[in-house]
């Protein structure tokens, strides 16, 4: 208030002898800087001689474009207190009709004494928010203080009234309870703050889903001491209840409540905080420090933690699961705990080492390792000094394949990965010796990878079971040489070789597209030799039938692991002197194949046929190439109304004629099918 006005109302007794009892100022608009005031009206009223009331009204409040305008604005001091030194109103209302949340009533009470320069004012806001928020000031020359307290405001509200200087993005919903309390002083001690507030209730989600709070309480005290140059804090903020996600991290805390606490200084643009630490019962215990730069793009210049236990299963569910749910790996059960230490640098990773202890997991898929123990060293920069890191574990498997104790022995850095001694990995009663293993560019479209291993030789009855497959004989063994993943295409330079049926199949030009992705394409040539077709028969139930088979699957292409275009030749293996033999059950199934069932069937019911259960045969073969979901087919040789599938010899004698040349895939996958299943082979 202008000094003028003060020496005016001292004048007040001696001015009621002249019969004085109001006084009144009007302007249509003051102006001070930024802000413009409209309307504005001052009256004061000598009610009687030990009463007094004062009123201001002003139509507009304009504090400038960053600020909300206010309308209709109107304080009433009922009871002024106009005794030099001390001035003061006890009873105080200030009303705005017109703000960007409604209505704001404020009633205030307050003193000053110009003697002693000391005073005191309360205030409070009835109705804000949704809450309620009470003020308590004190001033003297020597100190200062504040007090504020704000119960059940609502957050959504509070925004609106904020809007000047704080908005949340865009595409952003956040809503809520919030109760805060202020306590500040100051003088001539530093300034010391104390700030505590409780959220409840509390939803958040930006435009992306990926910063999302559903029915969160949390709780932040923060405590601040001026200096100089800065200010000392002091911060605890702690989740309570609900559930928050950050990007691929859940946290869960009606499970896991989470508490953080930090201490350091504020100086400029830096927080540098000396003493961080973070702790959530059966999920983390950490400790560490950072350097934060604030500005226009805040930076984590600097940061180190400390992991003292990082405990499974909420470890895997709030730190893992999210990243994994879209693969093999999204529903582990795992136990055991971690430690280690993590180094930060510029908003990104710059070192992690990791101690894992009495590790497990499994999942309904047949995945599972035991026992698991190891350490992980890993750098951001390619050239970095890190020790090698080790996982060994007591048994292990993964796709009905299992295998025993085995230690891998490896070293990481930025995107990349390599063995640094050979991995013997078990599996059933043999192994795979990795020799190679080295993988640049993890995670980037340029990943390649380089791969070479021997197979020790693996009984195939065991495999057969892993994979749904009817079970038979032999043994795979041998090299897997020179595989290489360069991008999204992975190739194997060499020939798979294994031992099956008594012969040998060799598997080359294999390529996989988009192996790890959506829709995997496969790419091979599969030759096999000299198998033995008893082996092959009694395998997959369809009859008996002796001697050699070569087979022969060129250019098979199969996409989400179905075939879509080859061509298969399957034929008596050349120069094959052993016994040659075909069961009246084989030649039934057989005859369905290449379309001539109705007759063979026919024949094999009459006549001298009908008395033999086997039939001698000079050679036999099929061919079908696949293209455009149809099978082009065609026998050993051309014969009369077709082709020859078996061609007969000695006696008894019996030919097996195909007379279809155009055969639907789909429809002869599913008689094959058929026939197996009749026969109580389990077909996947």
């Amino acid at each position: 208030m202008n000094p003028g006005w003060f020496a005016m109302l001292a004048l007040l007794p001696g001015m009621q002898a002249l019969a004085i009892d109001n006084l009144r100022f009007e302007a249509r608009q003051i102006i001070a800087g930024d802000t413009r005031l409209e309307g504005v009206s001052a009256h004061l009223r000598l009610i009687s001689a030990s009463t007094t009331e004062a009123t201001v009204d002003i139509a507009g409040v304009h504090a400038g474009a960053d600020l909300p305008t206010l309308g209709q604005v109107r304080l009433v001091c009922r009871k002024p207190v106009i005794a030099d030194p001390r001035f003061g109103c006890e009873a105080a209302l200030l009303s705005v009709e017109r703000t960007p949340i409604g209505p704001l009533s404020v009633t205030a009470a307050g003193d000053y004494r110009t003697d002693v320069a000391t005073g005191q004012a309360r205030a409070t806001l009835a109705r804000l928010a949704g809450g309620r928020i009470e003020v308590e000031a004190r001033t003297s020359p020597q100190r200062w203080q504040l007090r504020g307290d704000a119960k059940g405001l609502h957050i959504g509200e509070l925004r609106k009234l904020l809007a000047p200087w704080f908005s949340v993005p865009a595409g952003w919903t956040l809503e809520g309870r919030m109760d805060a309390q202020v306590a500040a002083h100051g003088g001539a001690t530093p300034m010391h703050a104390e700030v505590a507030l409780a959220l409840a209730d509390v939803n958040l989600s930006n435009e992306a889903s990926t910063l999302i709070a559903e029915n969160a309480a949390a709780a932040l005290e923060l405590t601040l001491d001026a200096h100089r140059d800065g200010y000392d804090l002091d911060a605890t903020a702690k989740g309570e209840r609900g559930q928050a996600l950050a990007g691929p991290v859940l946290l869960d805390f009606n499970r896991n409540p989470l508490t953080l606490h930090a201490r350091g200084s504020w100086r400029g643009d830096t927080v540098d905080l000396a003493q961080v630490e973070a702790s959530a019962p059966q999920l983390l215990a950490l400790h560490g420090n950072a350097t934060l730069t604030l500005g226009a793009a805040p930076e984590l210049t600097q940061g180190r933690v400390v992991i003292g236990a990082l405990e499974f299963p909420a470890a895997y569910t709030s730190l893992m699961q999210i990243t994994l749910a879209a693969t093999d790996f999204g529903d582990l059960v795992t136990a055991g705990r971690a430690s280690g230490a993590i180094v930060l640098a510029h908003n990104a990773l710059e070192r992690i080492d990791l101690q894992l202890e009495h590790f497990s997991t499994y999942n309904e898929r047949e995945f599972f390792m035991k026992d698991v123990a190891g350490e992980l060293h890993w750098a951001a920069a390619r050239d970095a000094d890190v020790s090698p890191s080790w996982l060994s574990w007591s048994s292990g498997g993964a796709y009905g394949l299992s295998g025993g104790a085995a230690r891998v022995d490896f070293v990481t850095r930025a995107a990349g990965f390599a063995l640094v001694e050979p991995w013997h990995m078990p599996i059933f009663d043999g192994a795979i010796d990795i020799r190679t293993l080295a993988v640049s560019g993890m995670g980037t479209p340029d990943v390649n990878l380089r791969f070479d291993a021997d197979i020790e030789p693996i009984s195939m009855p065991p495999i057969c079971k892993a994979f749904g497959w009817p079970e038979f004989s032999g043994r795979i063994g041998g090299r897997i040489p020179g595989v290489e993943l360069r991008g999204n295409e992975l190739t194997v330079k060499g020939d798979i070789e294994a031992s099956v049926f008594d012969g040998e199949i060799v598997t080359s030009g294999l390529r996989l597209i988009d192996p790890l992705g959506k829709w995997p394409r496969l790419f091979a040539n599969v030759r096999g030799r000299k198998l033995d077709l008893e082996l092959v028969t009694r395998t997959f139930a369809v009859g008996s039938i002796t001697g050699r088979l070569d087979v022969d699957i060129l250019g098979l292409e199969l996409f989400d692991w179905s075939p879509v275009a080859f061509d298969a030749r399957l034929e008596t293996a050349k120069g094959d002197r052993s016994r040659h033999r075909i069961s009246a059950r084989a030649v039934r199934e057989l005859s369905n194949v290449g379309g001539g069932g109705g007759g063979v069937a026919q024949a094999l019911q009459s006549g001298v046929l009908q008395f033999f259960d086997e039939y001698g045969y000079d050679r036999i073969g099929i061919r079908c190439r696949l293209a455009n979901d149809v099978c082009l087919m065609s026998g050993v040789e051309p014969a009369p109304g077709g082709y020859y599938i078996v061609k007969g010899r000695g006696l008894p004698r019996i030919d097996i004629v195909g007379n279809q040349g155009r055969v639907n895939w789909r429809q002869l996958v599913a008689q094959i099918v058929s026939g197996l299943d009749a026969q109580g082979v389990v077909v996947d």
